[in-house]
């Protein structure tokens, strides 16, 4: 979301930067503006945006609610971020969702999926790191990145947390140094999917995310 008013050339350069780039280039943009002639020109320089003329009445607040509603519901329901690996002998190609975490093994890294396969990638762990698409997949310990829309629980019982996945018996260790970032994400996805008062949840010796 931008607002053009305050300098509406430069701002307009900045989201054609941003608008080059292929990693953004599709995502949805809402422009503000007080001045018809500021998105006029907007129009015809970037790509296509939701454009929102200020002051806001009644008619363009809904509009703009059922603008941001459309696009939140086609990112959960059809828009899938991939993770590609090339290599000179195989090429990898996992759908984020379908990933419940990765290990660092032997300077390679083990991916586990929902289909309880695992595949070895010749990569290092902070290479696979910087790979990740933003916003998806999370480091919760210095040997393991788990996705956190896929953990049914994390248990902390022990010095040594672990977290559980839908569909299988296999787990991922939470080190102490990312146990709270860690905690603070999954509560996140668990309060987007099924709206629950994270503040109010109770904090128990064990967290079931069912």
């Amino acid at each position: 979301m931008f607002y053009l008013d305050k300098n509406p050339r430069y701002i307009i350069q900045f989201i054609k930067k941003i608008q080059s780039d292929s990693k953004y280039a599709n995502y949805p943009m809402i422009l503000f503006s007080e001045s018809r002639e500021y998105l006029f020109d907007a129009f015809f320089q970037l790509k296509p945006f939701q454009s929102v003329l200020l002051p806001i009445t009644k008619k363009i607040s809904n509009n703009f609610i059922e603008y941001i509603d459309f696009y939140y519901n086609m990112y959960k329901t059809s828009y899938k971020k991939t993770l590609e690996l090339n290599y000179s002998s195989c090429s990898y190609r996992f759908q984020i969702d379908d990933i419940l975490f990765a290990e660092a093994k032997n300077r390679k890294v083990s991916i586990c999926t929902k289909d309880n396969l695992s595949t070895e990638l010749p990569i290092t762990f902070q290479h696979f790191l910087e790979l990740i698409p933003d916003n998806t997949l999370i480091q919760s310990h210095r040997c393991y990145i788990i996705n956190p829309c896929n953990v049914s629980r994390i248990d902390k019982n022990s010095n040594n947390w672990t977290a559980s996945f839908y569909n299988t018996d296999k787990k991922a260790y939470i080190s102490r140094s990312y146990r709270q970032s860690t905690l603070n994400v999954v509560f996140a996805y668990m309060y987007r999917e099924n709206s629950i008062q994270i503040e109010n949840y109770p904090m128990i010796d064990m967290y079931y995310f069912q």
